[in-house]
């Protein structure tokens, strides 16, 4: 939420006001922008005093004439605060499509069991629909070069390795159990950042990791679904992601011009280069099977459904996340929502797919969702504190 400042107003007083319209951007952080810090992606906003306004100002500064204070401000009609509608508006829709995506990806894993196909298949979705947001200009078409596409391939290539093992651990084990493995993700993060970046981290980021591993372990102990093959994928999309927002960092510097479902669109579209070739060498000699074997448990528009509304949904939970942030919320903030998020899917999926959940899995599942809560505090802290050392060398000089 961002306040708008006004300049005070000088005499002749006209109490007809004009708002200056307000350009809405999307902006992303969930996939991490160039140069930009895992744990703060969002960039703040300056409001623009108008032209007219600040022109009008000088000449009257310029004259030496007097200025109407707040005891004038009773003869203007006061205007009322907006509130922010988008943002809980938003915030809802990604909580929905994420929910809505985990569970059709999951019914679709179970009736036609081909991950590489079906984790391609979402690339191409949300390229497809990238697309027509280009050709309709109802999202600007990003400006990039051959120097830029030569920047993204491995940050492609990366993205390709965590999207596609996510999506075979999801066809290994519980939607919820695969979340909470999900949730080590920081884990990567901060045991990568130091010999890849060169940051390194203080003691309470470590800290705040103990809470994730206790979790992640506690759940595993009672995991009906528990199969090393999911955990070992769940765990190689952990490493495919943080390795995808490192090189992001590291290659796309240059290219800071491009917002965030600019950025995730063009990768979605370059993971291709690696992902389609793969699928057809791993999987491609059993498609034909499946699709019969699928089509003759929901019909072949039953199964076509499925695949269609995934794809659909995969993209516009993305898309929303970039949404929620371009509203001016704080990491923190966002933070909090996206751990709520996981926990919102977790149960839900628990609840549809009707998984055998004990105690135990749920008190290990709510620790590791809350370090991963913890760790966004603790990253959080730290950049802070780095940039009034900055600010405070900066002084000193």
């Amino acid at each position: 939420m961002q306040a708008a400042l006004r300049a005070p107003v000088t005499a002749p007083v006209s109490t007809k006001c004009r708002s200056a319209p307000i350009t809405v951007r999307c902006l992303g952080t969930q996939l991490p922008r160039p140069a930009v810090s895992v744990a703060a992606g969002v960039q703040s906003r300056q409001a623009v005093v108008p032209r007219p306004l600040q022109h009008a100002s000088q000449q009257q500064h310029a004259r030496g004439e007097s200025v109407i204070v707040a005891s004038s401000a009773a003869s203007v009609p006061a205007e009322a605060p907006q509130s922010n509608w988008k943002l809980p508006v938003y915030i809802v829709l990604w909580y929905a499509f994420n929910i809505i995506f985990n569970i059709v990806n999951k019914s679709t894993l179970n009736t036609f069991p081909c991950p590489w196909f079906i984790g391609t298949w979402q690339l191409v979705a949300s390229g497809l629909f990238m697309a027509f947001l280009w050709i309709t200009r109802l999202h600007p078409v990003p400006k990039v070069d051959s120097k830029f596409f030569m920047a993204l391939m491995p940050v492609a290539l990366f993205h390709t390795v965590g999207h596609i093992a996510a999506v075979v651990s999801f066809s290994q084990m519980a939607v919820s159990f695969t979340h909470i493995v999900k949730s080590a993700e920081p884990v990567f993060s901060v045991a990568l950042s130091g010999p890849l970046l060169g940051v390194g981290y203080p003691w309470y980021v470590w800290a705040s990791l103990l809470p994730i591993v206790a979790g992640c372990s506690l759940s595993a102990m009672k995991e009906v679904s528990f199969a090393w093959s999911g955990f070992n994928n769940a765990m190689i999309s952990n490493m495919g992601m943080v390795l995808r927002n490192i090189y992001s960092k590291k290659s796309l510097n240059d290219y800071k011009h491009i917002d965030g479902i600019n950025l995730f669109g063009l990768i979605s579209l370059a993971s291709l280069i690696y992902c389609v070739p793969a699928s057809l060498y791993f999987e491609s000699g059993i498609w034909k099977g499946m699709w019969e074997a699928s089509v003759a448990k929901t019909g072949e528009w039953g199964t076509a459904q499925l695949l269609l509304w995934g794809g659909f949904f995969y993209h516009l939970y993305n898309q929303l996340s970039y949404m929620v942030l371009d509203q001016g919320i704080s990491p923190v903030t966002f933070s909090v929502g996206n751990t709520m998020k996981r926990v919102a899917v977790v149960v839900s999926s628990v609840m549809f797919f009707k998984n055998p959940v004990s105690g135990l899995n749920w008190i290990g599942s709510f620790i590791a969702i809350l370090g991963t809560y913890l760790y966004s505090l603790a990253t959080d802290r730290y950049a802070d504190e780095k940039k009034k050392a900055a600010a405070a060398a900066k002084k000193a000089q």
